[in-house]
């Protein structure tokens, strides 16, 4: 391949500082030079590229190899050109180490290349500089694309799980176009912070090496974290808002139509990837709690029971339904806990939490069905959770200053100084639990002649007509039902609704004395006899709900974001009103119909509010309108916005294994005579 020629080459005319006249008489020969300014020579091989070029390749190659940098993506002075090896792009271009630099320098070698390692010195801060740009700007690219705002999240520095981060611990990369006129960045000399130059095929999402394909993009999962602490009720008892990774940079991305489905189901099958392998068991154990929340709103039965089942469960062996110093006596090599111990008391508090909110929603769930629960109550020793500004706080409570789950006083003792509304809210539920538990074991614990299920009358009775009201275990039941009301809460929470706010949890503890007053008497109710005791008891707690619907219906809060069971509570207000509105039919009380329709007509229709954007809601909505035809006929005129069946949500819901369509929940034993006389009970309020 023929060089480059040498003297007789003229070079051209240029600005540029570095390019000097020619003919010096101190150039050096080839091969002249030490070997120190040899190796620099070799390494650089820098040529003056000619202005005049169309078609130019920007090289800087080092001694590993041949790499590129897009120069032109970084500011410079105009009159200065980056340092270059410009050929033609053409099929008989010289080759690096053919070509003989042209010697068209006139001061001494010591000052050139003195001018080159400045000229080096300087393009490698600029590049620092680019880096760190960069940097900032992926700091500041926190333009939000969403839709939904519902509060500013806060924080200085975005972290990520572990998982998310490339092996090496480098930084997200960014992915665009490998044209030089993309991704410009100017770089304020004043300021010092970047700000992005508006390009046609400028890019700048974004892309993490490790994130799972099967995730939405970060953006978009923060957002949606957001929203899920915002508007569920239990969020912020679950996780602890400052313990979780929350990154926040911002994608557009399109949602697909089986979002929630499809994540569901991987948010399902990582946790029993994770499971398999043992690897974060207690955050398996939060993603099967999320998982039954999801379940329980979308009305899928079977999912519920089996999902809530498999978390109480997991509970065990993790050590969440005990605490020291009650574990068992027996000897073992395993633990109690397969979990380390916690490292804060904010990690030792949320693991609490979690657990009863695992054991309310398969105790909630349960009322519904009459199966077994996963785990007896004797079998769980836990401390009940400190309140929700303890928690927050990490503040230490030692045990002595607070109540365990199995004291005996524990639904009729409520200190004020250890008591919130989600204490509250798990003693209400402890006490469905009981009562749950006595109406499955009553039949096999008289059997076996325990002392707490016989009353004095049993042995001139019937087995199949046992009546259990007489019972201990019955009247204990019944009197800690009636006791646990606002009469008994501390001052500070014998309201759920105050100026115009509502508390979720509170209010859902409000409406649980009255579900377990319905849920222990139900079984025994007989509307034909006058004055039966147990019927008197399910209207007024039916009644009690209907207050409690009125009283959160007369404000602007959003009852579709209240607790699920919130929904089940109203229908089960509804069901009881039913069987009234049939009695009082079957007698032709005119009024009395005429209270029940009106009644039921605004439980119905706020069921189905709720339904409107809740399945299981409107999963109940339908079943109240379904038991009002079956029992006395088509309704009156309906106060439903809509046809329940044009709903979007009925697609979602799965009927499979729900207890009760046609006998819902309880049994309906409603025997009327002619000479029936309601005025004993109808008439209460």
């Amino acid at each position: 391949m023929p060089r480059v020629g040498t003297a007789s080459t003229k070079p051209a005319a240029s600005s540029d500082p570095l390019i000097i006249p020619p003919q010096h008489p101190n150039v050096l020969k080839r091969n002249q030079a030490c070997h120190q300014c040899r190796r620099r020579k070799n390494g650089l091989h820098i040529s003056i590229a000619p202005e005049n070029a169309q078609s130019m390749t920007f090289v800087v190659a080092t001694p590993k190899g041949p790499a590129r940098l897009a120069f032109d993506h970084m500011p410079m002075p105009s009159r200065m050109h980056p340092p270059v090896l410009a050929f033609p792009q053409t099929r008989n271009a010289p080759s690096m180490r053919d070509s003989e630099p042209v010697p068209t320098v006139s001061d001494a070698p010591k000052n050139k290349y003195e001018r080159l390692e400045n000229r080096i010195g300087e393009l490698e801060g600029m590049l620092r500089e680019k880096s760190r740009a960069l940097k900032r700007l992926e700091a500041r690219l926190a333009a939000n694309n969403g839709n939904l705002h519902p509060r500013p999240f806060h924080g200085s520095v975005p972290s990520f799980p572990a998982e998310f981060i490339p092996a090496d611990g480098g930084s997200p990369m960014y992915s665009g176009a490998s044209d030089s006129t993309s991704g410009l960045v100017a770089v304020s000399s004043v300021a010092g912070v970047p700000t992005p130059i508006p390009s046609p095929s400028f890019r700048m999402d974004l892309m993490w090496p490790n994130w799972p394909p099967q995730l939405p993009s970060p953006d978009l999962l923060k957002h949606l974290i957001e929203v899920f602490f915002v508007f569920h009720p239990h969020a912020s008892r679950l996780f602890h808002v400052d313990e979780i990774f929350l990154e926040r940079l911002r994608v557009k991305e399109q949602r697909p139509d089986s979002f929630a489905e499809q994540h569901a189901k991987l948010a399902r099958e990582g946790a029993e990837r994770m499971n398999i392998l043992g690897e974060n068991l207690f955050q398996v154990f939060q993603a099967h709690i999320i998982l039954t929340w999801f379940y329980w709103s979308h009305g899928r039965w079977v999912d519920i029971f089996l999902g809530s089942a498999h978390t109480m469960r997991l509970s065990v062996p993790l050590g969440l339904n005990m605490c020291p110093p009650f574990h068992s006596i027996t000897k073992s090599e395993r633990p109690p806990s397969i979990l380390p111990p916690a490292r804060t008391v904010i990690e030792d508090e949320m693991r609490r939490s979690a657990f009863w909110l695992a054991y309310a929603i398969e105790r909630q769930h349960g009322c519904g069905n009459g199966w077994a629960l996963s785990l007896d109550d004797q079998d769980i020793s836990q401390l009940l959770p400190v309140r929700t500004d303890q928690f927050d706080h990490g503040t230490l409570v030692p045990p002595l200053d607070r109540q365990w789950a199995h004291a005996r006083d524990v639904l009729t003792h409520h200190p004020a100084d250890t008591t919130d509304s989600f204490v509250l809210y798990v003693k209400g539920t402890i006490l469905v639990s009981r009562i749950k538990a006595f109406n499955m074991r009553f039949r096999a614990k008289h059997f076996a002649g325990d002392s707490s299920v016989v009353c004095p009358t049993d042995e001139f009775q019937a087995q199949d007509s046992v009546d259990p009201r007489g019972s201990p275990a019955f009247i204990e039941l019944d009197h800690l039902a009636s006791s646990f009301n606002r009469a008994n809460f501390p001052q500070h929470l014998r309201t759920p609704i105050a100026d115009n706010v509502v508390d979720s949890h509170l209010y859902t503890a409000f409406l649980l004395p009255h579900v377990a007053t319905i849920i222990l008497h139900d079984p025994h109710v007989d509307i034909a006899r006058s004055g039966c005791i147990s019927a008197v008891k399910i209207l007024t707690a039916a009644r009690a709900i209907l207050d409690l619907i009125y009283d959160v219906s007369n404000t602007s809060y959003d009852i579709t974001l209240l607790d699920s069971f919130c929904s089940f509570c109203w229908f089960l207000s509804g069901r009881v009103l039913v069987r009234f509105l049939q009695a009082a039919h079957e007698n032709h009380k005119a009024d009395q119909i005429a209270t029940f329709s009106a009644e039921i007509d605004f439980i119905r229709s706020s069921i189905a509010k709720v339904g409107q954007r809740i399945p299981l809601a409107h999963r109940f909505a339908k079943m109240l309108e379904e038991l009002i035809k079956k029992r006395v006929g088509p309704p009156l005129k309906s106060s439903f916005p809509m046809d329940l069946s044009n709903l979007s949500v009925a697609s979602t819901i799965d009927t499979r294994g729900f207890i009760g369509e046609e006998d819902n929940l309880f049994s309906d034993n409603i025997v009327v005579l002619p000479r029936f006389e309601p005025d004993h009970f109808l008439s209460l309020s």
